[in-house]
């Protein structure tokens, strides 16, 4: 169930982001990160009508895990906003300046991607407590819905998942390629040497 992907999403996951656009030039809307943010609410909420109150802490645990995102996307948005407004590929500015604001905004992306490493162990871990909860259960009209809606909320999980880890690649990407051409391309190295889960 983990490694399904739908040829709709695939297809989606193409258009993710226009190959001549710097990926930090994307927000969380434009990459359609917002909008399954938006369908996971209302899915959490019809999910609350036609829950037994036996999986109320799938519920909380759903919850929690949507937060978890919702807090991710706004910082990275942030963040991009933060770059846009001080262009790394402004040639302008002075070679110093700009090495040294492209660093901060790589390092704080590589923070960012271990936060988003860390939510999606979370999210697989939610995923066995969900199928676990739902063993043995006879499956009447009530909780034939309340397993569809939880199936759908479990993709929608992931394509979050996965399209957080695509823009933040693509961001580090872009800034790793502008610090290799500036010269300054040891900042990967430096990172992984004091945190070795960055990949």
């Amino acid at each position: 169930d983990v490694q399904y992907e739908s040829l709709e999403s695939v297809y989606h996951m193409k258009q993710f982001v226009p190959r001549r656009e710097s990926p930090w030039k994307i927000d969380s809307e434009a990459t359609g990160v917002s909008a399954k943010l938006r369908l996971l609410e209302e899915e959490l909420l019809n999910l609350d009508k036609v829950c037994p109150s036996d999986n109320s802490k799938v519920l909380s645990l759903l919850s929690k895990q949507a937060k978890r995102y919702q807090a991710l996307v706004g910082k990275i948005d942030d963040l991009c906003r933060r770059m846009q407004n001080s262009d790394p590929c402004d040639a302008t500015l002075g070679p110093e300046f700009r090495t040294q604001s492209q660093t901060e905004f790589l390092l704080e992306c590589f923070r960012f991607q271990q936060r988003a490493s860390e939510t999606g162990q979370k999210l697989v871990a939610l995923q066995t407590e969900i199928t676990r909860s739902n063993q043995g259960d006879q499956l009447n009209q009530a909780k034939m819905n309340t397993r569809r809606s939880l199936d759908l909320i479990k993709n929608n999980l992931k394509e979050v998942q996965r399209n957080l880890e695509i823009w933040l690649a693509r961001i580090i990407g872009d800034l790793e390629g502008i610090l290799a051409r500036d010269g300054a391309s040891c900042v990967r190295e430096f990172y992984v040497s004091r945190y070795p889960f960055v990949q």
